[in-house]
C-alpha cells in the first residue's frame, strides 16, 4: 500500500493549485437552501469524514437553521484539493471562506477532529475581532489542553490499519477492501496528523457557551476530560453524555442535532423531528450536567 499523497501544511511547498485557486464558498461548504435562516450551523467532520455525514441534518434543522456542512480538502467534492495536515494551515484557509457567511447569527459543531477545528476557529475569530459564535458544540473530544500523546499517523501502513480497527469508526467494507484502503489511508493519515500534532496554546477563554457531547462507553474520552472544557469559556459549559463509544455520533446524530436546536433557544423544533427525538430519547440513556465554569486557563 502506498500512502504518499499531496498535502498542504502552509509552508513553502504549497502546490500550484493551492496557490493559484482561491477557495470559494461553493468548494468548501454544502449548504441548505433556506432563503432567510435565523441561525447558521457550521458542521465539521471527524478524521476521515466528509460533508455527507450531515446530509440528514439539513432536513432535521431547517428551515430556521441553515446547516453548513464543511467539506474539508481531499474528500467528497473537494477530493482533488490537497489535504491540509496542520491546524494552523487549516484555520488560515478557513477564515477567508467562512467570513462571507457570518452575516447572521451562527454556531459551530464538530466531532473529534472537527471539535478541535471548531474550537480553534472560535479562538481565531475572537482574536481577529470578527463575529463569534452563539455557542460552540464540541463532540467526542477531550478538552484541548488535555489533548496529545497519540501518534497513530506515524505507524507503518499495516499497523496503521490495525489501529483503525480499534477505533471502531472506519466502515468494515473499507477495512476489508485493499483498493478502498489505498484511497482512504492517505486521507485519514493526514487528518490524524492534523489532530495528533495539535498543540494547545493557553489564551483568553471564549465568551460564548460551550456544549460538550460524549459517549458513555468512550474509553478514549472519559467524562472528567469532557468537563475540563469549562476552563475554556467565561460562560456556561454543559456536558451531555449519550450511549455509545467514541463514534456515538453515528447512531445518535438525531439526538445531537435535537439537543443543538434546543440549546440555540431562538429556533423552534421541526414537528417531524420532535417526534423522532421523543421516540429515540426513550431508547437511549442520556446524562447531562452543567458544572460551574472556571474563568482561567
Amino acid at each position: 500500500m502506498n500512502s504518499s499523497t499531496n498535502t498542504y501544511d502552509g509552508d513553502a511547498h504549497d502546490t500550484e493549485n493551492a496557490i493559484t485557486q482561491k477557495p470559494t464558498i461553493e468548494r468548501w461548504f454544502s449548504r441548505t437552501s433556506h432563503s432567510s435562516p435565523k441561525v447558521r450551523l457550521f458542521c465539521f467532520p471527524y478524521a476521515g469524514g466528509n460533508a455527507r455525514m450531515f446530509r440528514e441534518w439539513h432536513d432535521w434543522c431547517g428551515p430556521e437553521v441553515e446547516v453548513v456542512a464543511v467539506e474539508l480538502p481531499g474528500r467528497g467534492f473537494n477530493s482533488r484539493m490537497p489535504f491540509i495536515n496542520s491546524m494552523d494551515a487549516m484555520i488560515e484557509r478557513l477564515l477567508p471562506v467562512i467570513d462571507p457567511l457570518l452575516d447572521r447569527p451562527f454556531a459551530l459543531f464538530g466531532h473529534s477532529m472537527g471539535a478541535l477545528i471548531s474550537f480553534e476557529l472560535s479562538r481565531a475569530l475572537k482574536a481577529r475581532g470578527c463575529k463569534t459564535p452563539l455557542r460552540l458544540f464540541a463532540s467526542g473530544m477531550r478538552a484541548p489542553h488535555l489533548w496529545g500523546g497519540d501518534k497513530i499517523h506515524l505507524l507503518p501502513d499495516d499497523q496503521f490499519v490495525e489501529a483503525l480497527k480499534t477505533l471502531n469508526g472506519t466502515p468494515s467494507e473499507i477495512l476489508g477492501d485493499s483498493d478502498l484502503l489505498e484511497m482512504f489511508v492517505p486521507l485519514l493519515r493526514a487528518d490524524l496528523r492534523l489532530s495528533e500534532t495539535y498543540q494547545f496554546i493557553p489564551g483568553t477563554p471564549l465568551q460564548h457557551p460551550i456544549t460538550v457531547f460524549g459517549g458513555i462507553e468512550d474509553i478514549t474520552t472519559p467524562a472528567n476530560h469532557l468537563h475540563e472544557w469549562e476552563r475554556h469559556t467565561c460562560s456556561s459549559c454543559t456536558v451531555r453524555l449519550l450511549e455509545g463509544h467514541h463514534f456515538f455520533i453515528q447512531q445518535s446524530a438525531h439526538l445531537v442535532a435535537a439537543s443543538i436546536l434546543k440549546s440555540l433557544g431562538r429556533v423552534s423544533m421541526p414537528a417531524a423531528f420532535e417526534s423522532v427525538f421523543a421516540s429515540a430519547a426513550t431508547e437511549s440513556r442520556t446524562q447531562e450536567t452543567e458544572p460551574a465554569y472556571s474563568s482561567g486557563d
